[in-house]
């Protein structure tokens, strides 16, 4: 992570108070994000796929975890392009670093 989960994203200019907040929010909405895509793979809805990994791709940018970000981007893209096989391959990414940002964010 680009961010290890001690320090803000500089567009908070060091707002340790904001940025907590951010990072709360974070940790209580996107595992329950994660675990609405996996089911939409599961059930191959692709829209879903698509919103849940735009909305999770946002919220990775806002505490700064650029590598779950730039993964997130990569389900998003291949669902926009209704290759679903392709956002599967990505999702493995993505979950990979989902997990490292969490465990920093919940660490920190």
């Amino acid at each position: 992570m680009q961010n290890s989960g001690d320090t803000a994203p500089e567009w908070l200019e060091g707002d340790k108070k904001l940025f907590s907040g951010i990072k709360n929010i974070f940790i209580k909405n996107v595992p329950s994000q994660m675990e609405r895509l996996k089911d939409a793979f599961a059930s191959n809805d692709i829209s879903t796929i698509e919103l849940l990994s735009h909305s999770i791709k946002g919220a990775a940018a806002m505490i700064g975890a650029m590598p779950l970000k730039e993964e997130a981007g990569k389900v998003e893209q291949a669902a926009m392009e209704s290759d679903l096989d392709n956002a599967r391959v990505c999702f493995e990414g993505m979950e990979r670093e989902f997990k490292k940002t969490l465990s920093a964010l919940q660490s920190s």
